[in-house]
């Protein structure tokens, strides 16, 4: 193995630069870890951490870890904006609905708007505290906000039918 150390080096010297030579030699997949879809779980912190996500909440799932990852680079360049709002709720697997003070029947107070999540079963106020908290991240400094939970209702109408109709027709000889 050549090396670049020079004839005065220490046994320390060298025995650093055999062990630096075998980590160089230890496959790095940074594409991987760089990309939100392929990063293995454990390093999903420290890539947000990279992207400056904030918030970040250890208790998301998976799937909501990756999402705001994601979806990270756009918040930040609309950040502000209704267009931000909507990618970061989005990234969390919420259903909202926004409606800006100018959009409201009466016209409400300006530089105001109000989010409708949808509820599902299992909602807890940790969940909620994370939809403020992503709220407060991205919209304009100077808006305020209120949010309402809807609960829509999941109901199925079945409707069947059924119809028979029979019909007999005999056929007798002709009479002479």
């Amino acid at each position: 193995m050549a090396d670049l150390l020079p004839p005065n080096a220490t046994q320390l010297d060298r025995v650093l630069a055999a062990v630096g030579a075998r980590i160089g030699e230890l496959p790095v997949p940074l594409r991987d870890l760089m990309n939100p879809d392929t990063c293995p779980v454990a390093l999903l912190p420290w890539l947000a951490s990279t992207l400056a996500v904030s918030p970040w909440n250890d208790s998301w799932t998976e799937t909501q870890k990756r999402g705001v990852i994601g979806s990270a680079y756009l918040v930040h360049r609309q950040r502000g904006t209704l267009a931000a709002l909507k990618r970061a709720l989005d990234a969390l697997g919420v259903s909202a609905e926004v409606v800006e003070w100018w959009q409201t029947a009466p016209e409400g107070k300006p530089y105001t708007f109000q989010v409708d999540v949808e509820t599902y079963e299992g909602m807890d106020t940790n969940y909620l505290q994370s939809i403020n908290s992503q709220i407060d991240a991205v919209k304009p400094v100077r808006s305020s906000y209120t949010v309402r939970l809807i609960a829509r209702p999941s109901t199925r109408v079945v409707l069947g039918m059924v119809f028979t109709h029979a019909s007999v027709t005999t056929i007798y000889p002709k009479v002479k």
